[in-house]
């Protein structure tokens, strides 16, 4: 039971802030130019902006530049018609430039005789759930398209191979002139094309067998980083690594894994290539409790909003001559060896794609 001196001091100022920083929502509240009044901690760890930089300062400052025109447009309209506005999952940039998912409400609040003092926000930080919630829906996807996969690999893979052997035997026909043969040998070509889709699909499905064993995540990164340098050569892109030696080992298939992480590696300097700028490609490796963490990042062209719930959905590619099935791909083997990926990205910022794979034993 709480006595009288409780009581008085719930009542106290100190008491009220302890109550707000202990909350956590970001709770801000800005005068009506936007500059900020209060800001408690849950605020400052999601917009990864300092509570003693912030108080004073606009609080457009927390967000990612790119959005702070719209969040303006919002903040003012609040101020001018004094109508509160509630945002379900919007995606937002921190200060930081982390992607954020989050719930946002913004009211005016007025003294007692209805003068307009400022404007209260609220913001909740849904990334993680959200993120949660897309890798579930994503794998429900996935599951049933690698079913579905499989069975039409098999059927087409027969009739190919029919029609290979049959072009092939008409292509050795003495009379047949150089001409057709061109043509033929562009059928086969084009077959060939088809079986090897026909190939990622059967990987795709998942439903090969893991050739499990005791791996160096750093000793594979290696591998990889020398692999990817050297098949693309002509890519002038500069790669940084920041790899822990000492990481732990994991158990699982390590050609695999190491095709998926090529594939990451490929698709960042290309993203960096594209984008025109001399940017950089980043590999780290770091032990967080009991995932050892990969993190594949780049300075390119990034993703735009619309493209970035789809890429790990098979045949969807912005590239001219892709498949749509390597990120797909990616998401299977990672994972298959019980671990998890996410992407953060902004269009003309860069991307990165965080691996987690878990510790062996």
């Amino acid at each position: 039971m709480l006595d009288i001196k409780t009581t008085d001091n719930m009542l106290d100022k100190s008491f009220h802030e302890i109550i707000i920083e202990s909350i956590g929502t970001g709770i801000l509240v800005t005068d009506l130019e936007g500059k900020l009044i209060i800001f408690n901690k849950a605020a400052e760890e999601m917009w990864a902006y300092p509570k003693e930089e912030a108080l004073g300062n606009p609080f457009f400052n927390c967000i990612a530049e790119l959005d702070r025109p719209r969040m303006e447009k919002t903040f003012f309209y609040v101020v001018r018609t004094g109508r509160s506005l509630q945002a379900s999952e919007a995606i937002m940039g921190n200060r930081a430039g982390k992607t954020l998912y989050i719930n946002a409400h913004a009211s005016l609040f007025q003294d007692t005789t209805g003068n307009k003092m400022g404007v209260v926000m609220l913001t909740e930080d849904i990334t993680e759930k959200k993120k949660l919630e897309e890798e579930v829906q994503r794998a429900d996807r996935l599951a049933a398209l690698g079913q579905l996969s499989m069975g039409l690999s098999h059927e087409i893979r027969t009739p190919l191979a029919t029609i290979k052997a049959l072009t092939t035997l008409v292509k050795t026909d003495t009379l047949v002139d150089e001409s057709l043969r061109k043509q033929l040998n562009m059928v086969i070509n084009e077959v060939n094309r088809l079986d090897s889709l026909c190939r990622q699909l059967l990987n795709f499905a998942g439903k090969s067998d893991l050739h499990v064993e005791k791996i160096s995540i750093k000793d594979m990164l290696d591998r990889v980083l020398f692999m990817g340098r050297l098949n693309h050569l002509e890519i002038p892109v500069k790669i940084k690594e920041d790899i822990q030696p000492d990481l732990p080992e994991i158990s699982g298939d390590k050609e695999m894994l190491t095709h998926a992480f090529i594939n990451l590696l490929i698709n960042a300097m290309e993203a960096v290539n594209d984008s025109g700028n001399k940017g950089v490609v980043t590999i780290k490796a770091f032990r967080d409790g009991k995932w050892n963490v990969i993190k594949v990042s780049d300075t390119g062209i990034g993703i735009r909003p619309g493209e970035y719930v789809k890429i790990f959905d098979p045949f969807y590619t912005t590239k001219e001559n892709g498949t749509g099935l390597g990120l797909s791909m990616v998401h299977t083997i990672i994972t298959k060896h019980g671990g998890h990926i996410n992407v953060e990205s902004r269009e003309g910022i860069g991307t990165a794609f965080t691996i987690k794979l878990p510790v062996e034993g």
